[in-house]
């Protein structure tokens, strides 16, 4: 007898197969997932079973399995990973409403049991579910708490898995006044992408940051500040939230982000530079440039023309730009403007230039500048380079010749003068004969209120040395200018001090009828002095000396004047005039020297002297 199975009873046999497996695996799913992680699904690796017949019967596809769905967080999206047992080929998603959610069903998928939901609660996904919508699709509904953009991606080297993405999202703005520094800070995940513009009617400063989903509703708050009413925040389009922060009027701003201060973006208003005020004195003019807080300060001081630049750096002007005429005898005006986006530029025009002094406290909002007012301002002064033309002066003996270093020297002192403030005339500015009555008459006919005349020194031996300043008793300041001279060209040029000394037989320092003196640098007959006159940097030096002193000697008249026209009782004593202007100049012009030399050693060297006048 045969025992025939009929093929009736074969599809019998597999339906009943089949419940038995399906009945099974779902309590295989629980027991894996027990001790799982909320935000992980994973599924046991069960397989459909299909019969032979219907495994390879025509229009039968193979289905894979779900095995897994993970959320995570990269670079402040949240992504969600649905792996399969092989290639999920074909898959679709749509939006649904009342709830809010995602959908994404997968073709030709199977669930082995019905999972728990995940929950996410990010500000935008509330929970994910899976569940098997028909014998052949998988649904995996995303519950949103807001409407959002979303991408699904499945690349070729990970077929078998499904990611769906969802923006950046923007958690919060909040507004700062951090020490007079307008700061809005918008805050999210990840690292934010920004996108900035400036509106008018009414003024309006827009972020806009692509790629993000503002986790609240729309934000509108009111803001107490001298440039910001409002800022607001809202979902500008699905996958764009848009920042606005309302202006008082127009301002210059900067956007950043910071690796101090990751998932932020700073809206920086910047320090205000309020405007500015000065007061005037006869020592100096003080410059207060005020803010709103203590920005950093860049400065320099540019010639031709003069001026003290300063850079207010973060910071903007919180009025038109601006000149400010001062008009006395350093500063001629301040101008202000926004150099850059976030520079404040402050320039103090001057007419010129001897020293200033910052004064820098971190308590202080702000800057102050005092620029020193110089004796020289107004003031006529001839230089008298010695010799010239036809007279070659003294001649050393590497064939240097005085006319032409002391020409050289004579156009450094110029120019130096010039820069303070002093209007200078030489009786020569080229190789061509003066004669000594026309030295006398150039600066009677210029009202001259100082005459220096610039020689070197020699001597028929080669071994006096020395610098030394000769004047005549004819105007009595003449010793006191040849005295200040004579100590500030010592101090930089470090020779032998010879002094100061009375000449009454020289013309050009007796006939004029200003104050007067004859500067003798050194000795062209000493042959390392001569070798000192070679170099331009020692002329400099000399140049130098004789500048400061001069800018001592008036300084010291102007103190004089001061004081003489104050109470008998607060009146300085002559001695202690000398003294105290030393100390006293801008810019520690010159530097205090010790001039209590031994007077023998002195009178012992000049009488090897033989003037070469």
């Amino acid at each position: 007898m045969q025992f025939a199975i009929s093929k009736t009873g074969t599809h019998v046999f597999l339906v009943i197969l089949h419940v038995i497996f399906f009945s099974v695996c779902p309590w295989a799913v629980r027991a894996s997932a027990s001790g799982g992680e909320d935000m992980i699904l994973k599924l046991s690796p069960c397989v459909a079973l299909t019969s032979e017949a219907d495994a390879t019967g025509p229009g039968v596809t193979e289905h894979v399995t779900l095995l897994q769905v993970e959320a995570s967080e990269k670079d402040g999206r949240t992504t969600v990973e649905i792996s399969f047992s092989g290639n999920a080929s074909s898959y679709k998603s749509f939006t649904l409403q009342d709830p809010l959610r995602l959908v994404l069903d997968i073709e030709g998928a199977i669930l082995l049991g019905r999972p728990d939901p995940i929950p996410v609660n990010d500000g935008i996904i509330e929970r994910v579910r899976v569940g098997q919508f028909n014998p052949s699709v998988v649904r995996v509904v995303f519950d949103l708490s807001r409407s959002t953009s979303y991408t699904v991606v499945q690349t070729e080297d990970r077929p078998d898995v499904i990611r769906v993405s969802f923006p950046k999202r923007v958690t919060g703005v909040e507004f700062f006044d951090r020490d007079g520094r307008g700061e809005a800070v918008i805050s999210g995940t990840g690292a934010l992408e920004y996108e900035t513009s400036s509106l008018t009617c009414p003024h309006r400063i827009v972020v806009d940051l692509p790629g993000t989903v503002l986790v609240e509703d729309a934000i509108s708050m009111p803001v107490s500040h001298p440039q910001v009413t409002q800022v607001r925040a809202s979902q500008f389009t699905s996958d764009t939230v848009r920042v606005v922060l309302d202006l008082v009027k127009a301002t210059t701003y900067s956007v950043f982000t910071s690796s101090d201060r990751p998932g932020e973006v700073i809206v920086d208003l910047g320090y205000r530079i309020l405007g500015v005020d000065f007061t005037s004195s006869e020592k100096s003019t003080i410059v207060n440039v005020i803010s709103s807080g203590n920005a950093e300060v860049k400065s320099m001081v540019l010639t031709a023309p003069n001026r003290i630049v300063m850079d207010f750096e973060n910071s903007t002007l919180d009025t038109a730009e601006i000149v400010i005429p001062v008009g006395d005898s350093v500063v001629e005006r301040i101008r202000l403007a926004q150099h850059r986006p976030m520079t404040v530029r402050v320039v103090l025009d001057l007419n010129y230039y001897i020293g200033h002094s910052a004064q820098s406290e971190e308590s202080r909002r702000g800057a102050e500048v005092e620029v020193f007012k110089s004796p020289m301002w107004n003031k006529t002064i001839v230089i008298d380079p010695g010799h010239g033309g036809t007279d070659p002066g003294a001649i050393g003996s590497t064939g240097l010749q005085e006319k032409a270093v002391v020409l050289d020297i004579s156009k450094r002192v110029a120019t130096q003068l010039q820069a303070m403030g002093a209007e200078v005339i030489l009786t020569r500015s080229d190789d061509i004969t003066v004669s000594l009555p026309e030295r006398v008459k150039i600066t009677s006919n210029a009202r001259a209120d100082a005459f220096i005349s610039i020689h070197a020194n020699a001597s028929r031996s080669g071994g006096p040395t020395g610098t030394e300043t000769l004047f005549a008793d004819t105007v009595p300041m003449s010793k006191v200018l040849a005295e200040h001279i004579q100590t500030a060209l010592v101090s930089q040029i470090r020779q032998f001090d010879r002094g100061a000394r009375e000449r009454n037989d020289l013309m050009v320092i007796r006939e004029v009828k200003c104050p007067a003196c004859l500067v003798e640098v050194v000795f062209m007959s000493n042959l390392a002095e001569e070798l000192l006159l070679l170099d331009p940097a020692f002329r400099e030096k000399a140049a130098r000396g004789i500048v400061n002193g001069t800018v001592s000697y008036f300084q010291w008249r102007k103190d004089r004047q001061k004081e003489a026209s104050a109470p008998p009782e607060k009146q300085a004593q002559p001695e202690k005039e000398f003294q105290r202007e030393h100390q006293s100049l801008p810019g520690s012009m010159l530097q205090q020297e010790d001039r209590s030399k031994d007077r023998a050693i002195q009178a012992a060297a000049r009488t090897q002297l033989v003037e070469a006048n």
